[in-house]
Parts: C-alpha cells; structure tokens; sequence
C-alpha cells in the first residue's frame, strides 16, 4: 500500500482525482482513524454513547456523512470543509437519518450473508454492530420521528447475537429488527428526503464509508481485519440497493447520468468478489478509492 499514491480531493463537492508525489493511500488510514475518534452529531455524540464497540463507529459519521454538512444536503457547502461532520444531525438532517439507518442494514446485510454462508462466528458480531457502533448516533432522529420501535429490535438482536449457531437461530429477531429499519426509512416522506440529490448522497455515504473500511482492513497489500473488508461489503450492497430502490426518481431527472451511476457502483463492487475476503485485494486500494470519486462524478448532476 506504501506505494499506492492517490489525492482525493472533493471542491464544491465535486470528486477530482490527483496524482500526487507526496501522498500515499496510508494517509487515509490515518484520516479514517481520526474520523473514528469524532462524534456523529451534536445530539448523539455529546457523553459517547455508541454502546460500546471499537471507538463507536462515529467514525462513520466523518468524512462519509460529510456529504450532508455544513449545507450539503441542499447542494451548497460540498463536504461541509475541515471538522463539517459535527454539523451533521439526524434530527435536522433527513438525507443524514437515512444514510445512517442503511449503515445499520448494510451490517446486518453482511451478517445475514455470513451466517446463511455457514460463517456463523464471522457473521455473529455484525448483528451486534447496529445497536452497538451506531445506535446511539441516529438514536436522537428516531425519537424525534417517534420511530421508537428500532432500539428494542435491534437491542434483541445484539443480545441474542452469541447464541446464534445457525441461521434459524436468529431469523426471527433479524426480521423484525430488518422490518423496524425499513419502516424507518420509508416514513421519511418528505421532498427533500426523496429528491434525486439526497438519494446520491446517501449513496455516496455508504460507498465512501465502505472505501474507509476497506483501506481499513489492508495492511502490507493484504486484508488483516476481516470484519472491516466485511462492513465494506455491507455497505456498498446497501447502496446498491438503495440506489435500484430509486432509481425512478433517477431517471426521470437524468437517465443518461443514472446509467453512468450503475456503471461506476458496479466498478466500485469489484472490490469485494466475496463475503469472505480473498487472499490477495481484487482492486488496489488506490483504485477503489477513484472508483468511489467516478461514482461522485457520475452522481454529480443530481447533486447540484
């Protein structure tokens, strides 16, 4: 990874690709492990209340929920600059909500996936990470939305978690924790929240999250922490699935640019063939962080 160079700039929002002597991709590990150390929102971050887990994973309310800060969300402001994501609120921000309850079902993603896959012990903790890494971030926009449902679901998921020995250990309580996410979502009706510009940015969360897992999860040109190469997986299969669930709304604004989207999402999800990582990366981390910028760029005319 040493010698994989690369810059990924994004001015007024806009991804642009450098080739650069003096950056390496090491520096985002460093990035990403910054951002681990920041709260999501100034509602849920105060007291760090992420029940627990590895730093919480305010980590993913960084640099990937940058996309809604600071104006973002209304297509001014790009990234929200340097510190933006502490103005990320899932209570003001419906587009941050969203991209925050599909994280969570991006981890139960990789959990179902696992455990079905006979990966029982892989896919155990990933049933834990929604109420333990992120629950206590979104929690502030789910009571506000009297969405209140979730924390017992997805508390009962996490507690059963290490019991599970088979997939029919935990489908019930995994169903109806999936069932709460998605009644969720979809009761964030608003305009905005369905506009072609939100739906990218959730989008465009998920995948940038997924890029910070995956340089995560590298070291020396192979994956050393499995989980994160897994997170990765969920993420990007969250995004892709949010992103067929509207793509109406897509094509109806910019079909041509929906196609590039779909194109460069299926570039992007190259880089994890499996659920189980493969021995050598099937993309250089480099180029999975540009695939992740050319899905911006083919994203961009819904963004602004």
């Amino acid at each position: 990874m040493k010698n994989e160079k690369l810059k990924l700039w994004t001015g007024i929002g806009m991804a642009t690709l450098i080739a650069s002597s003096g950056v390496v991709a090491s520096e985002h590990k460093e990035k990403h492990h910054d951002d681990m150390m920041t709260s999501g929102s100034a509602e849920g971050g105060e007291g760090g209340e992420h029940h627990g887990g590895e730093g919480g994973e305010g980590g993913e309310a960084g640099a990937a929920f940058s996309y809604f800060a600071s104006g973002g969300e209304g297509g001014e402001g790009g990234e929200g600059g340097e510190g933006g994501s502490s103005a990320v609120s899932p209570v003001a921000s419906d587009g941050a909500y969203v991209a925050m309850l599909q994280m969570m079902q991006g981890h139960l993603m990789a959990a179902r996936e696992l455990i079905k896959a006979g990966k029982v012990a892989d896919g155990r903790p990933h049933l834990t990470h929604p109420w333990v890494e992120l629950y206590g971030m979104v929690e502030p926009g789910l009571e506000s939305r009297g969405q209140n449902d979730v924390s017992e679901r997805l508390e009962l998921l996490a507690n059963q978690a290490g019991g599970v020995e088979r997939w029919s250990d935990i489908n019930k309580e995994f169903q109806a924790a999936w069932v709460a996410l998605e009644k969720a979502v979809n009761a964030v009706d608003s305009k905005n929240a369905q506009s072609a510009g939100t739906v990218s940015r959730v989008v465009l969360s998920l995948t940038k999250q997924a890029v910070l897992e995956y340089d995560e999860a590298l070291e020396e040109g192979r994956f050393v922490a499995v989980h994160e190469y897994q997170d990765g997986r969920g993420f990007v299969s969250s995004a892709r699935d949010y992103l067929d669930s509207h793509q109406a709304t897509l094509k109806k604004q910019n079909r041509e640019a929906w196609r590039d989207a779909v194109k460069a999402l299926d570039e992007l999800q190259k880089a994890w063939p499996s659920a189980v990582p493969p021995e050598q990366p099937a993309v250089p981390v480099a180029n999975v962080y540009s695939a992740q910028a050319r899905l911006e760029l083919a994203l961009a005319p819904f963004l602004y």
